[in-house]
């Protein structure tokens, strides 16, 4: 050592000069806590079981994912099974363990694991579209291409195949379709049978799902082409609450449009109340038609009590209370997510809606989410006990969300629909 000292400080100056200080003496020690790796099999064996405990009691997913086939005990099971193959065990393999036990098909944004050293394990899934380069129309029952960017695919060519047409914008009296598919795991390539035989046909995911701003944006508006558009990429009070932002005002003021644009791309969520507002101001009428059910245990209490379920059942919308007259088209995309997909049923409330883009994120079937840490290994646990259902619960499962009436595979979904309108509804440019 004092070898290896003494060729560092030959020459004109220490090697590390411009990186380290002089000595300086500290006059108090603060303890500090090291983060902690390793846990016993016993108290692993103890976590276990207060793991149980809470998503017994507290995960409103429970009961929803064992009637899909998967079964917790099994999953319990499982993570038994390892504490008792181990002497100690390393708190981010315990963490991952816990994870890939119950990564059985459970898809759920707000339900997750993590530890210090893994970060966050979630369930986060999408059924996200993936689309071809090409766009056909129906005629008489046949898709024959009518636009196309893939060499392999010519203008003309008839397409055929199974759930793989989807309605995108088209002019008056015509009837166009992008072509893809759906999968929660990405795809590059499709089979399809184009005129007389099939090919393998190259997909890409669809481009509405690209962001237009890099800071937040909520309820902007602007004219466009004669069309009044509203820019929501949040649900939050940006700048604070001011005569820009009573919302109710700012609907009655639009009361009166034929056609208004209510932008939601990427918006990811925040406060109900402002879409609720804004749909309450534009149309005096403003339903949310969502059933849910909350799980009420000790756990939520912070007491002994029943465990047991709270439930409200919506009222069915009743959209002739609306005022506003006119067609608001809502768009939506892969990151419009929680509080940005309440604010599609809050719309849905009006008479004549239209929602075009993407499929939504599919992040509101569970949520309330409380945080819990494990008591050995610390592992955070993230656990929402509030069961979110549509009507009909297809219409916005979890990762698949909510379904455009038209798609549109554009990284400028407004300005297409801008076009689409100055057709449909004669409005000039």
């Amino acid at each position: 050592m004092l070898i290896f000292f003494y060729f560092l400080c030959k020459g004109d100056g220490m090697i590390f000069d411009k990186y380290i200080t002089q000595p300086k003496r500290f006059e108090k020690y603060i303890p500090v806590s090291k983060v902690q790796s390793l846990i016993t099999k016993e108290q692993a064996a103890e976590d276990l079981s207060e793991l149980i405990y809470l998503i017994n009691n507290r995960y409103c997913g429970k009961e929803y994912w064992e009637n899909q086939g998967i079964v917790f005990s099994s999953c319990y099971s499982e993570i038994a099974d390892f504490i008792s193959s181990s002497d100690e065990i390393y708190i981010t393999d315990f963490c991952r363990r816990i994870y890939l036990s119950f990564n059985k098909g459970i898809v759920d944004n707000h339900f997750s694991f993590a530890s210090p050293l893994t970060g966050r394990l979630g369930f986060s899934r999408q059924y996200s579209a993936y689309f071809a380069n090409f766009v056909v129309e129906m005629a008489d029952g046949i898709y024959r291409v009518i636009k196309s960017d893939d060499n392999s695919v010519k203008i003309g060519s008839i397409v055929r195949g199974e759930n793989c047409f989807y309605k995108t914008l088209s002019p008056k009296k015509r009837d166009y379709f992008l072509v893809g598919c759906r999968s929660f795991d990405a795809v590059k390539y499709i089979k399809l049978q184009i005129d007389d035989g099939f090919q393998n046909v190259a997909v890409h995911r669809c481009r509405s799902i690209e962001k237009t701003e890099i800071f937040d944006v909520c309820m902007q508006l602007r004219t466009k082409n004669r069309i009044n558009i509203l820019r929501s990429n949040c649900c939050d009070y940006v700048g604070g609450i001011n005569e820009n932002t009573d919302f109710i005002a700012l609907g009655k003021k639009l009361r009166n449009d034929k056609i208004l644009v209510l932008d939601y791309l990427s918006n990811q969520g925040g406060y109900n109340k402002i879409t609720r507002d804004f749909i309450k101001g534009l149309n005096g009428y403003v339903h949310c038609e969502e059933h849910s059910a909350t799980l009420i245990s000790p756990v939520t209490e912070n007491k002994d009590c029943y465990r047991e379920w709270v439930v409200n059942e919506a009222r069915p919308y009743n959209t002739e209370l609306g005022k506003f007259e006119g067609v608001l088209i809502m768009l939506i995309n892969g990151d419009t997510a929680s509080s940005g997909e309440t604010a599609v049923l809050y719309a849905k409330s009006l008479k004549n809606f239209i929602l075009i883009g993407e499929n939504s994120m599919g992040c509101n079937t569970f949520g309330n989410v409380e945080s819990y840490s494990l008591k050995h290994s610390k592992i955070i646990v993230r656990i929402p006990n509030t069961l979110n259902l549509c009507t009909n619960p297809d219409d916005c499962a979890e990762g698949k969300g909510f379904t455009p009436d038209f798609w549109v595979d554009s990284s400028n979904v407004q300005d297409d629909v801008l076009t689409w309108i100055r057709d449909i509804y004669d409005f000039g440019s």
